[in-house]
């Protein structure tokens, strides 16, 4: 399919909405003052904050979310699986962004609850309604919203800890320690949903891992440190099943994808 108009209002506005969202989140990471509340630098720390470095995956998701909105020019099934969703996602993203930089925590965490079904609507509609047909559309429709729907579930973990069990001058209580590893295991036991359920969503399983990994980098407590390693590990050697299952030839029908 060539360049096309058609839908041309949805286009422009994810066009308006993707440089906007793509300069705050910039700024976030690279500029403005180092002590700065922001996703990256914050004061709303709990005991499964991972480290900084963990949100440069935000980087990555807009790289390719960046290849979606020239895509959306030369293929309809942009709009077809998307359309205006993604204006919506990005408003509330940013919503969201204010809401955690002005140290409104609860009012964040409930935004990104709506952020988060926006996102789950798209990864649905791309699993169930929209399955790729290129490596093109993978790497550039299906792939973005792969990572972006693994790592709206880990804000929203994050934010939820931020609220309810911020870290304390004098180090966590056994409750939040016990607290903290519940959540470290809800979140490593999502990559079920996504090798078993999400047609072998490797991304977005990897984006747990990457997260659970940055948890163990900077926690201090021995026991949220060690468990957040080993739950890490864990989803790295759950997300690699389908490949070896394929190797040793003991999955049937056809071999589990890379994204679905």
């Amino acid at each position: 399919m060539g360049f096309s108009f058609r839908h041309w209002p949805s286009k422009i506005a994810n066009v308006l909405v993707y440089v906007t969202l793509l300069t705050g989140n910039l700024y976030s990471t690279f500029g403005g003052d180092k002590d700065q509340d922001s996703p990256y630098h914050s004061k709303h720390q709990s005991y499964i904050t991972p480290a900084s470095f963990t949100f440069y995956v935000w980087s990555v998701i807009y790289f390719l979310l960046g290849g979606m909105i020239i895509y959306q020019w030369v293929n309809d099934k942009v709009h077809l699986a998307v359309g205006w969703h993604f204006v919506i996602v990005s408003v509330l993203n940013a919503v969201w962004l204010a809401l955690w930089s002005s140290d409104h925590t609860f009012l964040a965490f409930v935004t990104l609850i709506f952020a988060t079904g926006a996102v789950s609507y798209i990864y649905y509609r791309l699993k169930e309604l929209h399955e790729s047909e290129s490596i093109i559309e993978t790497i550039l429709l299906h792939l973005p919203f792969s990572l972006y729907h693994a790592w709206i579930f880990v804000l929203l973990i994050v934010n939820i800890f931020a609220v309810f069990s911020p870290v304390k001058e004098d180090g966590p209580s056994t409750f939040q320690v016990i607290l903290a590893v519940a959540g470290l295991a809800f979140v490593a036991s999502t990559v079920v949903g996504y090798i078993e359920y999400k047609k072998g969503d490797v991304a977005g399983a990897l984006v747990l891992a990457w997260y659970l990994a940055g948890v163990h980098y900077q926690q201090e407590d021995s026991v949220i440190h060690w468990t957040s390693l080993g739950f890490s590990v864990f989803v790295v050697f759950y997300t690699l099943k389908p490949f070896v299952a394929r190797l040793i030839g003991r999955q049937s029908g056809e071999t589990a994808p890379l994204l679905g």
